[in-house]
């Protein structure tokens, strides 16, 4: 027998006594992502010049230049940018870019470079590439070390440049700091900017390639001591410079205390005068 449409509803034994409510599942609304200091000018700015500030006549800042002299010779680059108290670095733009040889342009990490033009493709049956000695790691400074790639056999030290502090006659003896792989804070490295193996080079790829440079110079497999040693240097790495003398480029990271890497400053080096000229983000 049917009900009438204007009789109450009865539940049934074990039902409830309203029909369920369709419920909205919920929807997690992501908080406003705050800019970072990539994305204004004035805050990107004040980054880059804040890291400038810390790198010039740092211990990196030095074996920087020892490579510079030597990947460069005859130039007297190391010279030249010592004796410079003020350092300019412009911001980048089209002419700042158009110098560096290479695309570029900005991210929220600091500056990103294509080298597209520079990536030459691999035959399939082409001769393996020639053994070479492997990179070894030297320290011409306290505080900094160097890794040539490219010339493992040849020992970078400053030649007409800075020179590390040594006793001076009559005025006492210079305090060195102790040249252990805990002090390290920054890494120069000399090599071919495409063996990194990605076509576009932002600050999270540079820093996994110096990585992987760092380990596979500081790591010894039959050592595996040395395993700790390499984990440690990398940790305390705050400043990582890459210098290829073939593009006569070079790009330098910030790590900051988060290990969060940011390309905040890039040189070329004038194949006619052999001055360096920095650009900033």
């Amino acid at each position: 027998m049917w009900k009438r449409r204007d009789e109450p509803f009865l539940p049934r034994k074990g039902l409830a006594a309203e029909p369920p409510a369709v419920t909205v599942p919920d929807v997690v609304v992501p908080e406003p992502r705050r800019p970072g200091p990539m994305a204004d000018p004035g805050r990107r700015k004040a980054t880059a010049d804040a890291f400038v500030r810390e790198f010039v006549g740092s211990p990196t800042w030095r074996a920087m230049l020892a490579v510079l002299e030597s990947a460069f010779p005859g130039l007297g680059m190391a010279a030249a940018l010592s004796r410079r108290a003020d350092m300019a670095v412009d911001a980048l733009d089209r002419r700042t870019a158009a110098r560096l040889r290479v695309p570029v342009w900005l991210d929220d990490a600091g500056m990103v470079f294509d080298l597209s033009a520079h990536l030459s493709p691999r035959t399939v049956g082409s001769p393996p590439p020639e053994e070479t000695a492997p990179p070894r790691a030297s320290r011409p400074y306290a505080g900094a070390f160097v890794i040539d790639t490219l010339d493992p056999l040849r020992y970078h030290r400053a030649v007409g440049g800075p020179r590390a502090p040594r006793e001076l006659p009559g005025e006492g003896a210079l305090p060195v700091p102790p040249g252990t792989e805990d002090d390290d804070s920054g890494v120069v490295i000399v090599a071919n900017l495409t063996e990194a193996g990605v076509r576009v080079l932002d600050s999270a790829a540079l820093w996994r390639y110096a990585g992987r440079v760092v380990t596979g110079t500081l790591r010894e497999p039959e050592r595996p001591e040395t395993r700790a040693r390499a984990r440690r240097a990398l940790w305390a790495l705050r400043r990582v410079v890459f210098v290829d003398p073939g593009l006569r480029l070079g790009l330098c990271l910030q790590i900051d205390a988060a290990r969060v890497p940011r390309c905040l400053l890039a040189f070329s080096v004038d194949a006619a005068d052999g001055a360096a000229r920095f650009s900033r983000p």
